[in-house]
């Protein structure tokens, strides 16, 4: 039969051993993107009779969502870049329509990132985070600002729409989560009760039969 002892010291190395395991990292997804300005002007993912957000990926070329389609982007581990554009507010002007523009990013989990970019000193600000899966996700960089072109409409990535359209970009970075000081705590507790057991194991006491 296993003695008490071993009992504590294999119970104190499978809590230690699972507190410093990492958790297995499952991606996000992306599912919906918006940019929002404190006077009512909206670009956004969803099909709703605002101006659509479209977004592109520099690796790919592409838009994700050229016709205005729902968004569903699988993230990946270490940088996320995404390009911005949107059609120009308010037609006929070539300034932006906002002295700063907000962002929100939906994710298939449920979380959401969001931060704050100001186009006349571009400055960007506020960028949160969640963790997930053993990943933590935080919005790194946004800018969006008016520029001199015409690359898409209101709802079709194609030329056709304001001749001075939003661009701009974001960046998710989705690293390894850090433990948080409580998890380290635990971690101490468990490998300190490891070497406990065994330095009670190695302490024996000689008795003779009387």
């Amino acid at each position: 039969m296993m003695s008490r002892s071993r009992f504590t010291v294999a119970g104190a190395l499978a809590a230690a051993a699972a507190l410093s395991a990492p958790a297995a990292n499952a991606a996000d997804v992306l599912t919906s993107a918006a940019v929002t300005g404190p006077s009512g002007t909206v670009w956004n993912t969803t099909v709703d009779g605002f101006y659509a957000l479209f977004l592109q990926t520099p690796g790919l070329g592409d838009f994700l969502n050229p016709g205005d389609e729902p968004l569903s982007f699988a993230t990946s581990n270490g940088q996320n870049r995404f390009l911005l554009a949107g059609d120009g507010w308010t037609p006929g002007t070539n300034g932006d329509s906002d002295p700063f523009y907000n962002i929100l990013l939906t994710f298939g989990s449920g979380n959401t990132l969001s931060g704050t970019y100001t186009p006349t000193t571009n400055t960007f600000i506020g960028g949160s985070s969640y963790t997930l899966g053993g990943l933590t996700y935080t919005l790194e960089e946004f800018s969006f600002r008016r520029t001199l072109g015409d690359a898409v409409s209101q709802t079709v990535a194609t030329p056709g729409g304001d001749g001075n359209d939003y661009s701009g970009n974001f960046r998710v970075s989705a690293l390894t989560a850090v433990p948080e000081p409580a998890t380290w705590a635990l971690m101490i507790l468990g490998f300190g009760a490891v070497g406990g057991a065994m330095r009670r194991r190695g302490v024996r006491i000689a008795t003779r039969p009387a």
